[in-house]
């Protein structure tokens, strides 16, 4: 890549060379919830733990370096060219990380809290990351670390930009992005103001993020569905957020639906809009709904 330039500025734009630049500061993740950022030294708190969604560590902020984060990354393929990365013993909230293998350039979505070299090396070895992206900070992950091996496009919804803590965002949008060969990426926000889904049009797949929970029956059999602003917290979704959810769901045709944790096929959009429907027909709610 040339200087002065990177992915996102076709027209070849330059940064002055007298304009700062970014510093080189250590990544560092916070062990109550996984969000991964860069500081001078040791942050002194965590910009997820202290939002409204999610709850203060007991003991007090515990942060640890790359080198100090004693966990393996296991991989699975779930579907055909679907594969999901998880981290082992568990780090924070330890959401699944996505990699969709596809002739356009493979799609990452979600991130796992640690890629350990195998799972970097794995990666690579079914042709990289191309599009980066997650639905929300929570389940950014060890983002930063797909950033730094791959250089992929990096895509987040214009409203959390502000979350993006350890890595460079090469790619913003306002409703709606198309990464080709089928897949888009879809804002609901709700759970956050730039909460965004991942639609497989070819294979009827919804990447969810935190749209919806899923009460697991088996590996991947759901009896149980719910919806949250805050699913730790047990706060309710609002009903414009719940309306804007059942505009954006009404619209995609799916039978499946994986979040962050789950990988259900017998989710799908009727499934999802009864829910929807259910929490419009009165006060929204945070208990699970049995399916």
């Amino acid at each position: 890549m040339n200087p002065g330039m990177r992915r996102g500025t076709p027209h070849g734009s330059r940064i002055p060379e007298e304009w700062p630049r970014e510093a080189a500061l250590p990544a560092c993740v916070c062990t109550n919830c996984g969000f991964w950022q860069r500081y001078f030294e040791t942050p002194p708190s965590c910009p997820v733990c202290l939002d409204p969604r999610h709850v203060l560590p007991a003991g007090g902020w515990e942060f640890l370096s790359p080198k100090k984060v004693e966990r393996r990354c296991r991989w699975k393929e779930i579907e055909p060219g679907i594969w999901r990365y998880t981290t082992e013993p568990p780090l924070g909230i330890s959401s699944s990380g996505y990699l969709i293998v596809r002739p356009e350039g493979n799609v990452a979505f979600e991130c796992a809290p640690f890629y350990d070299g195998d799972a970097l090396d794995h990666i690579e070895s079914l042709g990289g990351v191309a599009y980066l992206s997650a639905s929300h900070p929570h389940t950014y992950g060890a983002l930063w670390q797909l950033v730094e091996r791959f250089d992929p496009e990096v895509l987040l919804h214009r409203d959390d930009l502000f979350w993006a803590k350890a890595f460079g965002v090469t790619w913003t949008f306002d409703a709606e992005a198309e990464l080709g060969g089928g897949l888009a990426l879809i804002r609901t926000g709700g759970h956050f103001a730039g909460h965004a889904v991942l639609y497989h049009r070819e294979r009827g797949i919804l990447f969810s993020g935190d749209a919806v929970k899923l009460e697991l029956a088996d590996e991947r059999t759901a009896d149980g569905i719910s919806t949250h602003k805050a699913f730790v917290r047990r706060i309710p979704l609002s009903p414009g957020e719940v309306r804007r959810y059942r505009e954006v769901f009404a619209a995609l045709d799916f039978d499946q639906t994986f979040t962050p944790f789950e990988q259900c096929r017998n989710v799908g959009r009727a499934e999802i809009l009864r829910l929807l429907d259910a929490q419009l027909s009165g006060r929204p709610f945070v208990e699970a709904m049995p399916l």
